[in-house]
């Protein structure tokens, strides 16, 4: 083969491998700033270094406060530091996405934080993603979007401003609950599917809904039994699907019955009006329409 075809033909495998591996290739040739558990990139000529370092700072502190919230470590030593990467907006929005990667043969977590570098959308729900191994997504979900209400930005997706309880009281009002037996552990049932290595969604509105509700029962689940019961599910979710009687003493669908009656019961002091509104209104586009209800009043 002529030297000018080969180099061609390892300049095309270098694009490949960097779509397969973006977050990986990115570090390698942009900026980076490390912290005690993090490696935080970006794009070559995407943020500066001045910035990033300062990005680097309030991410770590971001994990840090998570940390603490669950009493956990940061798995570092079992999977080496969480790689960020602070990329532009994906199709004009802005978002965070946790997910696995391989690096030399071993599991590399990393979490891509598209726009709005200054307010991340997501980043404590995915930061948590990494902390806590979950392959089940309703348990994933729960978790990530109980600490991005507490310790994150709670204008992001799915709450947009209005309480995790006031959507769910408002998906029942609308009559476009999902029953949670019905979120599987992967993504189609959630509105979503798996694309070339991305996730992309192809029904917003069930999207909103079944991220809404996971955000719903795990307050029911943390007011009622407290952050250790949460922490053992967890646990025990790594060898066995969704054990919610060995660890609650009830079945799932016990548990919900019990959350929805208290949604139902306490909606209207919620916001719930508003909430129903916006999802008759548009669905799919209803948490959008709250952020900038929202961002409005400010």
């Amino acid at each position: 083969m002529a030297r000018g075809g080969m180099i061609r033909e390892l300049a095309v495998l270098a694009v490949l491998v960097c779509a397969l591996f973006l977050p990986v290739c990115a570090a390698a040739s942009g900026p980076v700033a490390e912290t005690r558990d993090l490696l935080v990139s970006a794009p070559p000529g995407g943020v500066p270094d001045g910035q990033l370092r300062v990005l680097a700072g309030q991410t770590q502190a971001l994990l840090d406060r998570i940390l603490e919230f669950w009493s956990m470590d940061s798995g570092v030593e079992r999977f080496g530091k969480i790689r960020i990467l602070f990329d532009e907006s994906r199709r004009g929005q802005c978002t965070s996405v946790f997910y696995w990667n391989r690096d030399s043969g071993r599991p590399v977590r990393e979490v891509r934080v598209s726009g709005c570098a200054d307010a991340p959308q997501m980043l404590a729900h995915k930061l948590t993603s990494a902390v806590f191994p979950q392959k089940d997504k309703l348990l994933r979900n729960m978790l990530g979007i109980l600490s991005e209400t507490r310790l994150g930005n709670p204008a992001t997706f799915p709450l947009c401003g209005i309480g995790a309880d006031a959507w769910g009281a408002a998906l029942i009002r609308t009559k476009t609950f999902i029953p949670l037996r019905d979120l599987g552990p992967d993504d189609a049932s959630w509105g979503m599917e798996e694309e070339g290595g991305r996730v992309t969604v192809f029904d917003r509105a069930r999207q909103h809904a079944a991220y809404a509700e996971a955000g719903s029962f795990a307050e029911f689940l943390f007011r009622t039994y407290g952050l250790e019961k949460l922490r053992r599910l967890q646990r025990l979710s790594q060898d066995r699907p969704r054990p919610m009687q060995e660890v609650f003493g009830e079945s799932l669908e016990a548990l919900e019955a019990r959350w929805l009656d208290a949604l139902q019961r306490d909606g209207a002091a919620l916001a719930e009006p508003l909430a129903a509104q916006l999802l008759r209104e548009d669905r799919a586009g209803a948490c959008e329409a709250a952020r900038h209800r929202s961002a409005g009043r400010q």
